[in-house]
């Protein structure tokens, strides 16, 4: 029995073949970035190692018939990549894979044939190696060239013809146009409790303007922003011989409501987590309706809003109106605030920009054993408006773009304020990518107008500001404990180098000024640099960064989302 038993064993083990901890390339490979780096490798072997942050997964182990499907997935890239006659070999240690690259002579292009106009528009060149990615590019380049500037019913014949026995491409691309078109009609089939008037100022499209893909694309990401739709179909109708291209717009309404959930950590606010229920479409038309509670190791705050897209009122037409109710507990190390607010915003979009303009109540009761932020409770009624413009994008995570905004709050004894101030703060941010870097540049600048206490006071440091300080510790002190200032410049540059698609390492350098005078900017700069990690989750963005102040010493901060 146990001579069957042993078989059996050797059997299956023969059948299982051996495991391997390890897999290395060798050869041919670039060591830091390139084509044949080393995370390039491993993702045309479909080998994905867990995230740095989770610590809970393990390495993976490969398996010996494995070895073929590397050999032949690194042997297919290759060739893509222009290596034709590329060799690809695996030998195996007691725990490693050994999967060595011999690239040999890339294929060239011999010949290019295809319409001037679309020359510039090609990444491939007579004489140089030939990559089947620069091949279709090249064309996705053209179509969505041809698709954005109104010939979106083009014909293409495009063929790249790879001859091994003479190891020479000859390329052959031809490009009818067809008809110039342009935006006709809007059709809209809506099911939903949205009126079709709220659809169409979402559309970024006009009747007889130029066809373009993009504002298509856009109208449709408006549209589909708007949380109400569980369908949304949108058809461009390509039939009418001289050009006229009528849209047709298919909506069908979709769950509105939902229980959201978070939980997070970042060193400003420590561990957090929340809950909210929203409702996207309140009694219809877009009215959406919030309630949320987030708790934190510094407190916590309960929230509600209203919000109606659309009231229509004299001289001003359409304009939008959210009410704001919340109260919370924040503790801010220096004094602990308990803080009721009432704010009452009205929108309007003008000239392209967005305008927001309202009124604000503020109950505030500070607690703290510091004479400086002056306990007590403090009634604040103040106006204020808001107006911006926002290029970026993307709000959580961008890479080109512009944001410009400036914010206005006057604070009055005239609407029964206890304080009467008047509160400025303009900023501005820029960001450009020249793959596969990412540079990025902002500056904020603020005062108040009167002495206030400081708990209405600017503050700088931290994961958004000057990153060389803890969370709002730049400045002046008493006993210990930040005061802020009535004057601030804060300013920012940043350089994200990404080494994957998710992966990007930063450099930054930070610079603030801060004074407790108002309209004083002629003090001394607080200057810092650093470098930090990030790495693009399913959440957005995990960001680390590591500042150094000029004066010494360091500060750490953990975060979720850019800081641009």
């Amino acid at each position: 029995m146990k001579h069957y038993i042993f078989i059996l064993l050797l059997v299956t083990a023969v059948v299982q073949g051996k495991s391997f901890s390890n897999i290395k390339f060798t050869g041919d490979i670039d060591r830091l970035t390139g084509e044949f780096d080393r995370a390039t490798l491993l993702k045309i072997c479909h080998i994905e190692y867990p995230a740095i942050y989770k610590l809970w997964k393990s390495d993976p182990t490969f398996e010996e018939d494995q070895i073929k499907e590397f050999v032949e997935n690194l042997t297919d890239y290759a060739q893509s990549m222009g290596y034709y006659r590329a060799e690809v070999n695996a030998t195996m240690t007691n725990d490693s894979i050994y999967l060595n690259i011999k690239k040999n002579l890339p294929i060239k292009v011999t010949s290019v044939n295809m319409n001037a106009e679309f020359e510039h528009f090609a990444l491939f060149k007579k004489s140089e190696r030939f990559r089947t990615i620069d091949f279709t590019e090249t064309k996705k380049k053209i179509v969505r060239y041809l698709e954005e500037s109104g010939y979106p019913t083009y014909q293409m014949n495009a063929k790249a013809f790879v001859d091994l026995d003479v190891y020479k491409v000859d390329i052959n691309m031809s490009i009818d146009k067809g008809v110039k078109r342009y935006f006709s009609k809007t059709d809209i089939h809506n099911s939903s409790h949205v009126d079709n008037e709220l659809i169409l100022e979402e559309i970024e499209y006009a009747e007889d303007e130029l066809y373009n893909v993009l504002k298509l694309e856009e109208s449709y990401d408006n549209i589909y922003r708007l949380g109400a739709f569980e369908k949304i179909k949108m058809e461009a109708d390509f039939n009418n011989s001289e050009g006229k291209t009528p849209i047709h717009i298919v909506l069908e309404e979709g769950k509105t409501k939902e229980f959201a959930s978070n939980l997070g950590y970042d060193t400003e606010e420590g561990a957090r987590g929340g809950v909210a229920y929203i409702d996207h479409n309140f009694f219809g038309n877009l009215r959406e309706f919030r309630a949320g509670l987030k708790v934190s190791q510094r407190g916590y705050k309960a929230d509600t809003s209203f919000y109606d897209p659309r009231i229509k009122v004299p001289l001003l037409e359409k304009i939008s109106f959210r009410n704001e109710l919340g109260y919370s507990k924040w503790d801010y190390d220096s004094y602990v605030e308990n803080l009721f607010t009432e704010r009452v915003t009205f929108g309007k979009s003008f000239i392209g920009l967005e305008h927001f303009f309202g009124f604000q109540l503020e109950h505030s009761e500070i607690e703290s054993g510091i004479p400086a932020f002056l306990s007590g409770n403090y009634l604040i009624n103040s106006l204020f408006y808001r107006v911006l413009i926002d290029k970026r994008d993307s709000a959580m995570d961008a890479k080109n773009g512009y944001y410009t905004s400036l914010y206005v709050e006057k604070a009055m004894k005239e609407i029964a304020s206890e304080i009467d101030y008047l509160k400025v703060l303009a900023e501005a941010r820029y960001i450009k990518e020249f793959k596969p870097m990412v540079f990025a540049f902002k500056v904020k600048a603020g005062t108040i107008s009167e002495e206030t206490p400081p708990f209405k006071h600017f503050f700088l440091g931290g994961a958004m500001s000057n990153r060389g300080y803890e969370y709002r510790d730049l400045g002046p002190h008493s006993s210990g404990y930040p005061l802020g200032g009535l004057s601030i410049i804060d300013g920012s540059f940043e350089s994200r180098y990404y080494v994957t698609d998710n992966f990007s390492l930063v450099g930054f350098i930070d610079a603030s000024k801060l004074s407790e005078e108002v309209n004083d900017f002629s003090g001394d700069w607080y200057r810092s640099y650093g470098l930090g990690l990030r790495y693009l989750s399913v959440i957005g963005p995990l960001r680390l960064d590591v500042g150094y102040p000029t004066e010494g010493g360091f500060a750490l901060h953990l975060g979720i989302g850019q800081v641009f």
